[in-house]
């Protein structure tokens, strides 16, 4: 398992925005988070990107328990977000997976990490 979320709970506060949240991520799997504007789609994804602290539960990547990790490492576990819509990597392509590999060079991974073909 690449990817493992187990009952999840992420808030900003004393308001929890994720109840529960469990999914799983096998390598070269691609995944979407879908769901109506405040169902917590972005604080999911910015908890499994380290953005956001969990309340509790279970949060592993590649083995490694990504709760005991602090915010500015995760990069180098190999987790990155790319927000959209701010043009920040005009002359890459998702295509090509040119932004992937941008990613994992910035993490100092080689070009081809065991989890991205």
């Amino acid at each position: 398992m690449l990817l493992e979320v187990r009952n999840l709970f992420v808030g900003y506060g004393d308001a929890t925005a994720v109840w529960d949240a469990s999914l799983e991520v096998e390598a070269g799997e691609i995944v979407s988070v879908i769901g109506p504007n405040g169902a917590g789609k972005t604080t999911l994804i910015n908890a499994i990107a380290g953005l956001r602290r969990c309340a509790k539960g279970k949060l592993t990547f590649d083995g490694a328990d990504m709760a005991a990790v602090r915010a500015h490492a995760f990069c180098a576990h190999g987790i990155a977000l790319v927000p959209e819509g701010r043009r920040l990597f005009t002359c890459l392509s998702i295509l090509s997976r040119e932004i992937f590999r941008a990613g994992l060079l910035s993490a100092g991974r080689p070009r081809r990490a065991k989890y991205f073909p």
